[in-house]
């Protein structure tokens, strides 16, 4: 499996070349677990689509798109540099991992 390929959209938020090639040598090396299971096994914190099998990778590209929609928002994106919202969208995608 190719594991930055699966955040192959997510990875086009980050601007900074260096911090999007840590962010991939990082999710190249998450386990392979994290691309099967769900994201709560009980479903009481987490919405349906991030249950059941590959459910943390929804829960996770979720998560960096409501962030990146935060972020591009001009009275919340504009406190913070393209470096800092570059590091926001990094953490995300490895919050989990």
């Amino acid at each position: 499996m190719n594991k930055v390929a699966v955040f192959e959209k997510e990875l086009k938020y980050i601007k900074n070349e260096s911090f999007k090639n840590d962010a991939m040598y990082l999710i190249d090396s998450l386990p392979d677990y994290f691309y099967e299971v769900a994201a709560a096994s009980t479903g009481k914190y987490h919405p349906s689509y991030a249950l059941g099998k590959g459910g943390l990778v929804r829960h996770t590209k979720a998560a960096v798109r409501i962030a990146n929609d935060l972020l591009g928002d001009e009275c919340i994106g504009n406190k913070y540099t393209q470096d800092e919202k570059d590091l926001m969208i990094m953490a995300l995608i490895l919050h989990d991992g």
